[in-house]
């Protein structure tokens, strides 16, 4: 009850949260299989929140141990489906309350439950996909040997931050085709150490299918001004925010795979004209964020002008919670991996309370039944209004164009080859 009424609530939050939210594959979540579902790890905790949100079945979640020593949290933990799982710098003695957490996760694979597992074992905000921990396959094959005629499978999924750490923008995610763990038993059977390693192999490579993958992070840089050429190209509009297609997932993968295959020298020659474009820019007093703005329209005008009202309004009810949230994201998480989670989850709880504490006053004041819902919708509307003033520009189009075609230029010339 508790887990899909914040299925719900968080479900909403996350499209307001978020600029778009790609996410294809869940045709392979079947409702009738035991699955273990391995993802990469790149943002703290908003990939549990994305897959138990728009995944059309329960998850249960691996979570660190020392979380449930908290009285006030450890109820709602239990009651989302969250497992304890203790490291080694809680200590000797809690680590083996781990054999209790091994035998809590079978039990969810027996029963045909889907568990989450976070491959990687950490989570690091970069994009390259990095070696897998043993605990998956461990828990794979413990269940097979628990119950061999399990039709357990593992589901390879990648998911995909544009800027982990910042609010509206984009998280692409992909759900690859399962891996039968009975295809793996019998390399288990024959020499555990090699089975293991050997299914971990393979999940690696089905991972890094769905992953945006640079294998060189010092080539991340260039990766990430191109990419934003890119995502201009493939913009959509901003609603809706929640879309199944991978198209802008592909197109980054294979932007990431050629800035890879490039030799030392191309990959200097590319930095080069992206510098070179980069002074030009500055050059006349541009932003580089601003050449992928539209240039303001009258229709742009007319929208800015009379949802200027509303949109205060919404500023006006809002303001509060949004401050004390950004202040207290900026002042208290200095990991960029926490950074959107603290902020999305401590927004959401301030606009819960702020909600609360307008339904009071509503009371108390007998305003009418109409006064909250129109708070809502002015707060929704001044998200949108922060759309569209961000993506316009006062800058004249002619000036922009200029910029903008020899970036895409740059973009079309390392397209050109055709590397796989």
């Amino acid at each position: 009850m508790f887990y899909s009424f914040l299925k719900v609530l968080v479900r909403i939050t996350l499209k307001i949260f978020f600029r778009k939210i790609f996410i294809t594959g869940t045709e392979h979540i079947n409702s009738n299989k035991a699955q273990l579902i391995a993802s990469n790890h790149p943002n703290g905790f908003l990939e549990p929140l994305i897959m138990a949100c728009f995944f059309p079945k329960p998850l249960h979640f691996l979570v660190r141990g020392d979380v449930f020593d908290n009285p006030f949290l450890k109820p709602m933990l239990k009651s989302t489906n969250q497992i304890p799982i203790f490291r080694f710098r809680d200590g000797f003695s809690r680590l083996r309350e781990n054999s209790q957490t091994i035998d809590e996760s079978l039990q969810v694979l027996i029963e045909k439950s889907n568990l989450l597992i976070f491959a990687e074992g950490n989570t690091e905000s970069i994009k390259k996909l990095r070696p897998l921990q043993k605990g998956i396959s461990r828990i794979a094959f413990q269940t097979l040997e628990k119950q061999p005629d399990l039709d357990l499978e593992i589901l390879p999924v990648g998911i995909n931050f544009t800027h982990p750490d910042q609010f509206d923008k984009t998280v692409m995610l992909r759900v690859g085709s399962p891996i039968k763990v009975s295809d793996y038993i019998g390399y288990y059977h024959e020499d555990k150490i090699h089975g293991n390693q050997y299914l971990l192999d393979s999940l690696f490579q089905e991972i890094k299918k769905n992953v945006i993958h640079i294998e060189n992070q010092h080539r991340k840089f260039v990766f990430e001004q191109l990419a934003a050429v890119e995502r201009f190209m493939q913009q959509k509009p901003y609603l809706p925010v929640f879309l199944k297609t991978d198209f802008n997932l592909q197109g980054e993968k294979k932007l990431a795979n050629r800035i890879d295959a490039l030799t030392d020298t191309e990959f200097e020659s590319l930095s080069e004209s992206m510098r070179t474009l980069e002074n030009k820019i500055h050059a006349v007093n541009l932003k580089k964020d601003e050449i992928f703005k539209k240039p303001l329209g009258f229709i742009d005008v007319l929208f800015l002008i009379f949802g200027f009202i509303p949109a205060m309004v919404g500023a006006i009810i809002h303001v509060i919670p949004i401050t004390i949230g950004f202040w207290f994201t900026k002042t208290n998480v200095k990991q960029k991996e926490f950074k959107a989670s603290i902020l999305m989850v401590s927004v959401l709880a301030l606009f819960l309370i702020n909600y609360i504490i307008l339904l009071v006053l509503s009371l108390i004041f007998n305003w009418p039944f109409y006064i909250i819902p129109t708070f809502i919708v002015c707060g929704l509307f001044l998200r949108l209004y922060y759309v569209v003033w961000n993506d316009v520009t006062f800058t004249p189009k002619a000036k922009i164009l200029l910029y903008r075609n020899e970036a895409i230029k740059i973009l079309s010339s390392l397209n050109e080859k055709e590397w796989l």
